[in-house]
């Protein structure tokens, strides 16, 4: 049997049976609706986002995730409607996971400064197995190798459930906070014939974001902004915990940002990434650089990387006036 049916299997017995895990974007600011459904139109017009992750590329079993957004604010109202999209491939593509959701904003003012927006998600979590592509113990012969058909058997190739989100966000002129849940009907994705009291859904996430901008003023002006955002994002799903801390700066059409990820069971790595916009395009690349034991391993992980790219229409010049007008928003600049 080929070491990579071995490394497959021995990572499907892992995964299948216990609990999945959602993905998490490095450039989690270029993923809104990823984030926090509460986020849904913070713009003031449409915007499109899509993201691209590949994660420890040396490995040919490692994570591949592709995520797609659309939102806009409905003109005269609070309200704000969305679309999010993902697709999470494992294993050369054997197990996929995709996500589809309509997601709703609303915002509430309390004064002047202080805002509200809570965002609802409903949509489909859908998990499918390439059966076919496995290999199984029972069909090894010490002479032959691979010989006959498995006896194995699965309850089905693939499985749909509903699945439902929450968040709210709080923000001012200058800082902004927020929780959201994914997954809190724990949707069904087991593929394999499980006792109730061992499979409980994916699990709930929780994910906490908060963060400052502050203008720089010496070197801020309406056609170049200058500013300085440090944030932190905390999620916790199962057994897995993870806590970014950076910053990120922008001038002009150009972003970078930094952040250091660990994962409290170990130093997990730190995160370089550069944006630059022009009109109503917006491209964001980023690279994650393990620091953990990770980074011993035989032949190398590989590069992990994410691309993103984002069309708002805020940034057009009939729009600009609009948005510079739009201050209480202004702790979102690293999210648009």
């Amino acid at each position: 049997m080929p070491r990579r049916s071995l490394f497959t299997l021995l990572l499907l017995a892992l995964a299948v049976p216990a609990a999945a895990q959602d993905a998490v974007f490095s450039q989690f600011y270029a993923a809104p609706l990823r984030l926090n459904p509460a986020l849904v139109g913070i713009g003031s017009a449409p915007r499109l986002s899509l993201n691209y992750r590949a994660q420890h590329t040396a490995y040919p079993s490692a994570f591949t995730t592709m995520a797609a957004a659309y939102e806009q604010p409905i003109e005269g109202t609070n309200s704000s409607f969305g679309v999010r999209l993902l697709s999470d491939r494992q294993l050369e593509g054997v197990y996929q996971n995709t996500e589809a959701a309509i997601v709703y904003g609303y915002d509430v003012q309390f004064n002047r400064d202080l805002h509200a927006r809570i965002g609802l998600a409903a949509g489909i979590l859908s998990t499918a197995l390439d059966f076919q592509r496995l290999t199984f113990g029972d069909v090894l012969d010490p002479v032959v190798g691979a010989n006959g058909a498995t006896m194995e058997a699965l309850a089905s190739a693939s499985k749909t459930s509903a699945d439902l989100g929450v968040g709210v966000v709080l923000y001012g002129k200058q800082y902004y906070g927020g929780v959201s849940f994914e997954h809190l009907n724990r949707p069904d994705e087991s593929l394999i014939e499980l006792n109730d009291n061992l499979y409980a859904g994916r699990p709930q996430r929780m994910t906490i974001t908060g963060g400052a901008q502050f203008d720089v003023k010496r070197y801020s002006n309406p056609r170049r902004p200058s500013y300085i955002t440090p944030n932190f994002l905390y999620t916790s799903q199962a057994q897995f915990r993870q806590l970014n801390l950076g910053t990120y700066f922008g001038y002009g059409p150009l972003a970078i940002g930094g952040w250091y990820r660990h994962a409290f069971g170990n130093a997990d790595g730190f995160i370089a990434a550069v944006a630059f916009r022009q009109d109503v395009l917006k491209v964001g690349f980023s690279y994650d650089a393990v620091v953990s034991q990770l980074r011993t391993v035989p032949g190398g992980l590989g590069a992990t990387f994410e691309v993103s790219l984002t069309i708002d229409m805020a940034g057009s010049r009939e729009l600009q006036r609009k948005r510079n007008a739009d201050r209480y928003n202004d702790c979102f600049g690293m999210f648009r």
